[in-house]
């Protein structure tokens, strides 16, 4: 990225670069986590490694700020591992490969990690540049944010002594984040139960890929497939012709959207063509239904070797109609915030489980600003796959994070923000679920607020970060620790 190091943010650029090296997907930080330890250790700065496995760095005042309200800067360690179809990439080992192309900073066909790895890197560049003013400093970074906020929900009630917290986990320069979602995962276990193939019959794969998926909180409105319910829907319209699924998975994570869901079915050869006819019927039906939001994906059959059973009729019915009849995607918006969604659900995963129990998993993530919402629909879509025998769980329920734009951390990066872009910025609440939601539970009476660069399509393998857009953030993390009081 050496075309990046001549631009204001190159201190940023080069820690983020660092980051792409050492591999760090959700749940297997450590490599990242050792590294900064021992670079803490070589700059001589204070480094903590708490019970759940929180970084806690210590950096003195500047001279002639001794005095000044204590900050702490807080990132998260972790990065989604999402990769395209046909790309070979081992998150666990391999390194992330960072592309320019044009305005913008992408990877190479999978995702960036600029969630939160610019954030990051601009919290360690904080700390290894001694000429930048700050009054008494702390950077938390936090573990597994992705998968379950570990990091958050584990962070002790008395380990951080600052007094205003700015977190660098959002995505839109020029937007000051006062407020975030809170979600509930409803985790589902659907039972079925399986018998003999016929062995005279033939299998089937039947596969949706190549779709855009992305964040399941701020970009579920953008009107992007979901490749679980839509290949759901297009087994269901198969209905005319018989035939008894053997599999079916999809997704990888609850809170992105699914890129890619198969399932391979079992008929008679006879019913093959027909079959294939639908299946381009609906690929054209569909390509024109999501014309707007998708581009590149297919609907494909092929044949496959026979599996040993396939599910009863009643287990197949079951699936089909729980997944095609599941409430997915925006409920609800904000009427107190343009354009933002106030109440979401995403059916992220499914993965079937045979052995002493047979058993579909599947997760949804319910996202809402209001608390009751979130749980009244949490409880619907509950209730609806109780409908079929599954047996749910309500689990991982985090708070929302109440807006309150007269805070004084607020009042000083608006004012600051004005100062150096002669502009005002946006006021914003993220249909997502920061990590401030959970502080303010332990830590009351923090003063928090949120920003960060332009991220675009972060949880996909299309994330990308806008160059120039660092360079303003950068720009304004300083100037706000300059001028807090």
């Amino acid at each position: 990225m050496q075309q990046l190091q001549s631009l204001q943010a190159a201190p940023v650029w080069s820690f983020f670069e660092k980051i792409c090296a050492i591999p760090h997907p959700s749940k297997h930080e450590e490599q990242l986590t050792h590294w900064i330890i021992n670079w803490a250790a070589e700059k001589k700065l204070a480094c903590v490694k708490d019970k759940i496995g929180n970084l806690i760095l210590t950096k003195s005042a500047s001279v002639g700020f001794e005095g000044k309200t204590p900050v702490i800067l807080q990132c998260h360690l972790d990065m989604v591992p999402q990769k395209n179809n046909d790309k070979v990439h081992d998150f666990l080992t391999d390194p992330i490969t960072p592309i320019i192309d044009g305005e913008w900073l992408r990877a190479d066909h999978t995702t960036l990690g600029a969630d939160n790895g610019i954030g990051m890197a601009s919290c360690l560049a904080i700390l290894d540049d001694d000429s930048i003013e700050h009054g008494p400093l702390e950077v938390l970074i936090t573990t597994d944010e992705e998968t379950g906020m570990t990091g958050a929900f584990g962070l002790e009630a008395n380990a951080l002594q600052g007094k205003i917290l700015i977190n660098t986990d959002s995505e839109q320069e020029g937007e000051l984040y006062v407020g975030c979602a809170g979600g509930v995962n409803v985790n589902v276990l659907l039972p079925f139960e399986n018998m003999e193939s016929d062995i005279s019959e033939n299998a089937y794969e039947i596969t949706i890929s190549g779709l855009k998926g992305g964040h399941s909180g701020v970009d579920i409105n953008l009107g992007r497939a979901n490749a679980v319910k839509e290949l759901a829907s297009v087994l269901t319209n198969l209905e005319g012709t018989p035939f008894l699924i053997s599999s079916f998975s999809g997704g990888s994570l609850r809170n992105a959207i699914p890129r890619e869901a198969k399932a391979v079915i079992v008929c008679d050869e006879q019913y093959y063509n027909s079959i294939k006819t639908v299946i381009n019927t609906l690929q054209v039906s569909l390509k024109d239904k999501y014309r707007a939001s998708e581009n590149n994906f297919t609907v494909s059959i092929t044949p496959c070797s026979l599996p040993g059973s396939v599910l009863t009729h009643t287990s197949h019915n079951n699936l089909l109609s729980s997944l095609d009849n599941c409430v997915n995607g925006v409920f609800a918006m904000d009427d107190n915030f343009p354009n933002v969604v106030e109440t979401s659900s995403n059916l992220g995963v499914i993965t079937q489980q045979s052995g002493s129990i047979n058993q579909f998993a599947i997760q949804v993530l319910v996202r809402s600003q209001v608390d009751t919402d979130k749980h009244a629909q949490a409880d619907l879509i509950a209730a609806h796959f109780k409908q079929f025998n599954g047996r749910v769980a309500k689990e991982g329920n985090y708070p929302g994070w109440t807006p309150n734009t007269d805070s004084a951390i607020y009042q000083i990066m608006e004012t600051q923000y004005e100062t150096l872009f002669a502009n005002k910025p946006k006021a914003m609440v993220i249909h997502a679920g920061l990590e401030c939601g959970l502080f303010s539970d332990k830590y009351p009476h923090w003063d928090m607020i949120s920003f960060g660069p332009t991220i675009k399509f972060p949880h996909s393998p299309d994330e990308k970060v806008h160059i120039a857009s660092v360079d303003n953030y950068w720009a304004l993390l300083k100037a706000t620790l300059k001028a807090v009081e």
